[in-house]
């Protein structure tokens, strides 16, 4: 078995639009953190997979086709084989729909795939293992029934209207230890499922995936590669509504770094590594997927929110209300469209032991539960937003009914996530076949 390791500088020039909240212009200004695209290529046997993570918000399906191509063309490595997907910082790279971002992605692309093909010549011998943490205190579902009967998206920290959560959290830290021949660390990749939009700001972040980066070199030197998958956080972020936190104290981003990285330490030292050969494998599903039609209360919602909000001028508008009265006039413009479909790449790999489940959107925590329960193989990494999946909410059947920010905005059909769910685990149960 060999594994190469690497990562690619991908941050912006600045002065470019910063995403994530809307339409309001957030032009960068500075830099927390550099943003990077970073790879694994993990070859066993005949066969070699490609992962590529990059630091940024979403990414559409011409750009990651373009990536998985370029990695073709240098490496052979082909296309179905290569993984792509998004830490989701909203503190990233802008969208490409400006003349400035159009001319940054032919940039970002060749230096995501460069990362691949980079790691794929620094293949050298190695060996795995897998392991487990929990971390619950860094990570809360942020939809909350309310005393009146309602429902709530982020209720804001110390509501005393506020019920109970709607649902769970995933607290399951997922580690794969990666060392050389000599025993020595190449890499670490971990996957935790916390939304990352811990920062705000006009700077440049990779939010709190890049403090676990921080920890994990602190740690063990600066050539380690750590390679963070974004987990099920649809309807999971880093707000905690009892304030038992004050980020003036210590910033989100460097206590949930922290907090993580140190599990991801804790677990990868206590892994053991196998030097032998590990079955690898891929498969994909492409699933039809069709918009949704807006019920009457969303209508209702649209309508409302844009009479409140008319007579603000938009250069007065709050980074939230911007989101909201561009999120209304979109509904509504909805409504003079006849509904369409997409196909969206549902991908399976599996190393040994270890299942990675690729899927597009931003998709609410229950699902990926459900994913996890249901595999056959003892570790299975949910991987959200990936393979030029952009960006959107996959919600439970329940969260329609009962409203919040995150129905509100998607364009996903409410049977989306059952599809997702149900290819996932046909693919997983393939793959796992194949290796009996």
């Amino acid at each position: 078995m060999k594994i190469g390791l690497a990562e690619v500088n991908v941050t912006p020039p600045l002065g470019m639009q910063i995403p994530g909240y809307g339409p309001k212009s957030r032009l960068s200004t500075g830099l927390k953190d550099e943003l990077f695209a970073k790879a694994m290529v993990i070859e066993s046997g005949e066969a070699v997979l490609a992962f590529i993570v990059i630091d940024i918000l979403s990414l559409e399906l011409d750009s990651s086709d373009r990536i998985r191509n370029r990695v073709h063309a240098y490496t052979g490595i082909p296309a179905e084989q290569v993984m792509v997907s998004c830490t989701h910082t909203h503190t990233g790279p802008p969208r490409p729909l400006d003349e400035a971002a159009l001319a940054y992605y032919p940039t970002l692309e060749a230096k995501a795939a460069d990362a691949a093909i980079l790691a794929y010549g620094n293949r050298e011998e190695a060996k795995i293992g897998c392991g487990r943490g929990s971390e619950d205190s860094v990570a809360f579902n942020r939809r909350f029934f309310m005393k009146n009967g309602g429902l709530q998206t982020n209720p804001g920290v110390l509501n005393p209207n506020i019920d109970r959560p709607e649902g769970p959290i995933d607290p399951e830290v997922l580690v794969v230890r990666i060392d050389n021949a000599q025993g020595e660390p190449l890499g670490i990749v971990s996957n935790y499922a916390v939304h990352t939009d811990c920062v705000g700001g006009t700077e440049y972040s990779g939010d709190y995936p890049a403090y676990i980066s921080r920890t994990i070199k602190q740690l063990y030197g600066e050539t380690v590669v750590s390679l963070f998958f974004q987990g099920a956080c649809g309807n999971i972020n880093h707000i905690d509504v009892l304030g038992r936190h004050d980020p003036k104290v210590i910033p989100h981003r460097v206590r949930m770094g922290n907090i993580l990285g140190r599990e991801i330490a804790k677990v990868r030292d206590k892994t053991t590594t196998d030097s032998s050969e590990v079955a690898l494998s891929a498969a994909s599903r492409f699933v039809s997927v069709s918009e949704r039609a807006l019920r009457e209360h969303e209508v209702k919602w649209a309508h409302s929110t844009l009479a409140a909000l008319r007579d603000v001028p938009d250069d007065e508008l709050s980074g939230r209300q911007a989101m909201e009265k561009a999120r209304a006039e979109q509904r509504l413009e909805s409504l003079r469209q006849p509904l369409g479909s997409r196909e969206y790449e549902v991908q399976a790999v599996a190393i040994g032991d270890l299942a990675v489940v690729a899927l597009p959107a931003e998709i609410f925590v229950e699902f990926g539960l459900e994913i996890k329960e249901k595999s056959p193989y003892p570790y299975t990494i949910i991987n959200e937003l990936a393979n030029g999946s952009g960006n959107g909410y996959v919600c439970t059947p329940e969260a329609f009914d009962r409203g919040g920010y995150e129905p509100t905005g998607t364009k996903f059909a409410e049977e989306a996530g059952g599809l997702f769910v149900s290819a996932a685990l046909e693919l997983l149960n393939e793959l796992h076949g194949r290796s009996q």
